[in-house]
């Protein structure tokens, strides 16, 4: 991507973003993006070049700056927390649209919840610790190619995709969880954002999240984490042997 295209996409992607638009409140030259006043994306130029400015977690960020050479600590802002993405053929528009959703998901988190309501999300209902397991059952057995018995030990309900765990349900009511697989650079996102998801209980932790009912773990989390580990859990799987969608 070059340098124009950057910026045009980081553009377009952000105002897309409910509740968000820029201004020049940090000077000069940076376009500021914010959600109810607290920047989740700057634009300017950083040593002559073109520059993307996003939050992101500590662990991922770390990450982020090894794997790419266009990705390094922020100018300006909290070298821990924040980078800098310049242009380079190594930034797809799909990493910088992931990016930019990953800033602005973490400042939506951090607002009060009245606040994100008012930004004009739509309120979606917590899941209780009473509903999620059967939410879960229901939505997996939903996909195509679903099976599900007790391979390991009594309580755990495992559902499988051609042999494949994608989902554990633990049967046990002092500790009514589910478990899915997740992408290991989600995982803190995960949850920093979410007090009811941890890393796997039973699994994996660099490739697993528990998952618990209640606060902020609303229906469409559950959906969306039940086919990200279905689709997870396929990957590999020759075409062939994958279930008809």
């Amino acid at each position: 991507m070059d340098k124009q295209n950057l910026i045009y996409v980081a553009d377009d992607y952000a105002r897309s973003l409910t509740g968000t638009g820029p201004d020049h409140s940090l000077g000069l030259g940076w376009a500021a993006y914010k959600l109810h006043g607290k920047v989740f994306m700057l634009i300017g130029e950083v040593d002559g070049k073109s520059t993307v400015i996003v939050k992101a977690d500590p662990i991922r960020a770390a990450i982020l700056r090894g794997q790419f050479e266009e990705i390094s600590p922020a100018h300006r802002m909290s070298k821990r927390h924040w980078l800098s993405i310049v242009a380079g053929k190594s930034i797809t528009k799909a990493l910088l649209h992931r990016e930019i959703k990953e800033s602005y998901l973490l400042v939506q988190a951090s607002l009060p919840q009245k606040r994100i309501r008012n930004a004009g999300q739509p309120v979606h209902k917590s899941v209780s610790r009473r509903q999620l397991q059967p939410l879960a059952r229901r939505l997996a057995t939903e996909l195509p190619g679903v099976s599900r018995g007790r391979p390991f030990v009594e309580k755990l309900d495992v559902y499988k995709v051609v042999n494949k765990v994608f989902l554990i349900v633990t049967d046990d009511p002092g500790e009514p969880i589910i478990t899915v697989k997740t992408e290991p650079d989600q995982i803190d996102t995960l949850s920093e954002q979410y007090e009811n998801v941890t890393p796997g209980r039973y699994l994996d932790k660099h490739h697993w999240v528990s998952v618990e009912g209640g606060k902020g773990v609303t229906r469409e989390l559950v959906e969306d984490l039940i086919k990200q580990s279905y689709r997870l859990a396929l990957k590999g799987v020759p075409q062939r042997l994958k279930p008809p969608v």
